[in-house]
Parts: C-alpha cells; sequence; structure tokens
C-alpha cells in the first residue's frame, strides 16, 4: 500500500491547545471503529512524523511507535474502538 493510500485511510485528529496539545491519528476504519491509533504531544513529534510512525508501524517496518508514542491496536474486530471526544 502506498503512503498516499494509507493517508486517504486515516482519521487525524487533534485535542487541547498550547503545551497540551495532541495529535492523534486514526487507521482501518469499519461501522464498529478503529484498529489502529496513535497519539503524542506536538511538542515531542510532528503531525508528519506521527504519521511516519504510523504507516511504518501497520506496514510492519518497525515493532511499534517510538516511546513518547501513545499508541492503541485492537486484536479483534470487536475490540475496535471509536474516536473520542476529548483525548
Amino acid at each position: 500500500m502506498t503512503k498516499k493510500t494509507f493517508k486517504e485511510m486515516c482519521s487525524f485528529h487533534e485535542y487541547g491547545s498550547g503545551r497540551l496539545k495532541r495529535n492523534a491519528i486514526y487507521f482501518d476504519r469499519q461501522p464498529n471503529g478503529f484498529k489502529f491509533m496513535v497519539k503524542a504531544n506536538v511538542g515531542n513529534i510532528s503531525k508528519q512524523d506521527l504519521f511516519n510512525q504510523l504507516y511504518d508501524w501497520v506496514t510492519e517496518k518497525i515493532q511499534a511507535p517510538d516511546w513518547f508514542v501513545e499508541y492503541k491496536y485492537a486484536k479483534t474486530d470487536e475490540e475496535r474502538f471509536k474516536v473520542p471526544i476529548m483525548g
């Protein structure tokens, strides 16, 4: 899968403001929720670098995102999750 196709399948969100602002990216949406999520403080990583972490993780180029990136993965369709209103 190309990065362009992958990006079109992502959902980008921002939570908070100022120093507490966080970017979140969700991937692999089904009617019952998403399968992958990465989230991090904007002071630690840019949105583009966060996207690259998600892409590399999902395409198995890395085992897991960097230590400062919060991530979530649904192993089964029943464990899929919705995007929260507040992060």
